[in-house]
């Protein structure tokens, strides 16, 4: 795909600073790798040297710098503008993706399968599923019995979907991820644990994205909910009976045990682990490798293990690094009242 320079800056709401509008622009790279041609970003301006040696024939940026020579595509907001560049030119892969049945998937009879649907090689879809239009389920995934699909849901190769479970309209879901699996429940008999059987459904409202490795467990006698907008980075797991806010972000690695409830717009860094029956406010950050015991109210900053507040946890941090020296300090001080105790 080739457009302007001009026609770009209108398409992602920036204005063209420096720039010939009829500028051909065909593709995006980083600062370093750019070619004429080629929209790069900065939003980071120590990186400046390297947008002053750039290639690029344009570079989205959060304010006009006047000394730039490379023409500038000034925005509001850089990251939305650059996420609505890169989209303009990723990979067309309707050709490979083409609205069929591969004759190796197995369908059961029962399915209801909408137009416009590509079904890839080894797919296996349980009996009373339904499968909404214009979606992509690569090979080798699995659908269970009794799913429902929305509209224009992508599952890429070897997903898992277990059982009752219900995917809204738009979700992504990433390869070796499992929907709908058994929460973590036993009982105690003697010394032996007896299996508690989870009864709910994984219900994944739309516009979720679930990345690579990552599991979303049923609920035990309620629903486990993503609820709109979510996006779930890699290898994160999410116990049953969570709640998971819209527009909420969760980085990989994050562990959510059973029944918490994550509220709207709430931002979690990578690593992080909450204890099961709490709940995190809408609008709170919770910072890498947290360890969350308890609840916090909407609009909490939080980081640290345990976790507390953000702000309390840097001073702490910053207090620890000056401990050598206040220890050689008393020290000094304890050498000094003993001479004076020893005089008199």
């Amino acid at each position: 795909m080739t457009i302007t320079l001009g026609e770009l800056a209108g398409l992602i709401n920036a204005e063209l600073i420096n720039g010939n509008i009829e500028q051909p622009i065909h593709g995006v790279a980083t600062l370093e790798s750019a070619q004429p041609g080629d929209t790069s970003f900065l939003t980071n301006f120590k990186h400046l040297p390297s947008a002053r040696q750039s290639k690029a024939s344009a570079i989205i940026i959060g304010r006009t710098i006047t000394d730039l020579e490379i023409p500038q595509l000034v925005s509001n907001n850089p990251y939305l503008s650059w996420a609505k560049t890169v989209a303009l030119f990723q990979s067309d892969r309707s050709s490979h993706l083409p609205p069929t049945i591969h004759p190796s998937a197995s369908i059961d009879p029962s399915c209801q399968i909408a137009d416009n649907t590509h079904i890839g090689a080894n797919v296996v879809i349980g009996a009373n599923t339904t499968v909404g239009s214009d979606c992509k389920i690569h090979s080798g995934v699995i659908i269970e019995e009794n799913c429902q699909l929305g509209n224009n849901v992508e599952m890429h190769p070897n997903v898992v979907i277990h059982f009752g479970s219900q995917i809204g309209h738009r979700c992504t879901i990433w390869s070796n991820a499992v929907i709908g699996s058994y929460g973590f429940g036993n009982a105690k008999d003697g010394a032996r644990f007896v299996r508690i059987h989870q009864l709910g459904n994984a219900i994944l409202e739309d516009d979720v994205d679930i990345g690579s490795g990552a599991t979303v467990d049923r609920g035990a006698v309620d629903n486990t909910v993503i609820k709109r907008g979510a996006k779930i980075d890699n290898l994160v797991m999410i116990a049953h009976n969570v709640i998971i806010g819209e527009d909420t972000a969760i980085a990989a690695q994050t562990g959510i045990s059973g029944s918490t409830k994550i509220g709207n717009q709430v931002l979690i860094a990578g690593q992080v682990g909450f204890v099961g029956h709490i709940e995190i406010g809408d609008q709170s950050f919770v910072g890498a490798q947290a360890g969350v015991s308890k609840s916090f109210p909407p609009g909490s900053k939080i980081t640290g293990y345990p976790a507390r507040n953000l702000m309390d946890v840097r001073r702490s941090d910053t207090a620890i690094t000056h401990l050598p020296e206040l220890i050689k300090k008393v020290k000094l001080l304890e050498q000094e009242l003993n001479k004076l105790t020893h005089k008199t």
